[in-house]
């Protein structure tokens, strides 16, 4: 409407020539203005406060989840629209990020797949869901190892998550990409892989799924106990990505970020979902993330049991933490993703 309204007053104005009458006084300024504009501001601003109301209604209508409320059955319960909602609360951009996170354990060119080595090269996805972060690494592997990796030596990429219901739904993903041969999925939870072997993984992932572990120095403590600390000539690596919500030194665009996550996510994910309790949890988990300073505190200063490489005894004096070598900020400091590698720590004694 603004566009039409001053496209025809200004071929009016070309057509007809100004009188001097209208030099002299000032009433052909004091037109009124056009309410255009102000509906086109009430309508966009609308749909937000409908949102931070519906926000407020279910803070007040339901009681907060509790903090382990992030298990393999409340994940049961939304998987089989897990995918969808997923693209809507993220405007889809949501794989880009996971893209990103397949890039830095793989590397540009392939690198983790090119390396030498006496076995196959391992990755595991934690907290794996409907395998989306699975289904890229089966994806790079089988592009990178085609035609440069002796058949004797296999990439093999392992998805564990607490939920079936989502591992049904991933299952029937990788399916459909022609990868079972390269991925597979496995009940598992992330601070109890007693299946897993010590030393046995060159790369370990994880995407939003940390921050749903009420222990996480125990599963970031498995997570060393299975990944490589010798024997590849590459060092293994951890790459976790994570919501957080943006500092207040974020800037404008991280202040909008934050009312998403706070107040959009909760309530359009229960209505699209069925399930507001579900993603009053989401948003809950996610503000009480740590911060990501935090969080490479927690996991450099870990103190995890270690094991001797070469003949898997215990250590007395040697613990595990992880040293993290980068910090890949997306979204505007809302996504993170933690890169990092094991180590060893001798204690220091007097």
């Amino acid at each position: 409407l603004l566009t039409i309204s001053s496209v025809t007053m200004g071929s009016k104005s070309k057509s007809k020539p100004k009188s001097k009458a209208s030099k002299s006084g000032p009433q052909s300024s004091t037109k009124p203005k056009s309410s255009s504009s102000t509906w086109f501001y009430a309508m966009a601003i609308l749909p937000l406060g409908l949102l931070l109301f519906a926000s407020q209604l279910l803070k007040s209508a339901l009681p907060a989840p509790p903090s382990d409320f992030g298990s393999g059955s409340m994940f049961d319960h939304i998987a089989p629209r897990y995918d969808f909602i997923n693209r809507a609360l993220a405007l889809n951009l949501d794989m880009s990020w996971r893209h990103k996170l397949v890039e830095v354990v793989v590397g540009k060119e392939g690198e983790i797949f090119k390396q030498g080595g006496d076995d196959d090269i391992r990755i595991l996805d934690l907290a794996t869901g409907t395998a989306d972060v699975a289904i890229l690494l089966g994806k790079a592997a089988s592009h990178y190892t085609s035609s440069t990796t002796p058949s004797k030596y296999k990439p093999v990429i392992i998805g564990l998550d607490p939920s079936q219901n989502m591992i049904s739904v991933g299952n029937d993903k990788i399916t459909r990409h022609n990868l079972s041969n390269i991925v597979r999925l496995g009940l598992g939870d992330s601070r109890k892989l007693d299946d897993v072997v010590d030393n046995s993984f060159h790369a370990a992932t994880m995407s939003f799924g940390i921050r749903n572990v009420p222990e996480k120095e125990m599963a970031l403590c498995e997570i060393h106990r299975i990944l490589k600390k010798s024997g590849s000539s590459l060092p293994s690596k951890l790459a976790i990505m994570e919501f957080s919500e943006p500092g207040p030194d974020s800037g404008v665009l991280g202040l909008v970020a934050r009312f998403f996550i706070r107040h959009v996510v909760p309530s359009l994910g229960a209505l699209l979902s069925g399930a507001p309790k579900e993603y009053m949890h989401l948003q809950k988990s996610i503000k009480e993330f740590p911060s990501p300073e935090k969080f490479v505190e927690m996991m450099e200063g870990l103190k995890c049991p270690a094991r001797s490489p070469e003949n898997d005894e215990l250590e007395v004096h040697t613990f595990g933490a992880f040293r993290v070598t980068e910090v890949i900020n997306l979204n505007f400091g809302s996504v993170q993703i933690y890169v990092a590698t094991p180590i060893l720590k001798k204690y220091v004694t007097e």
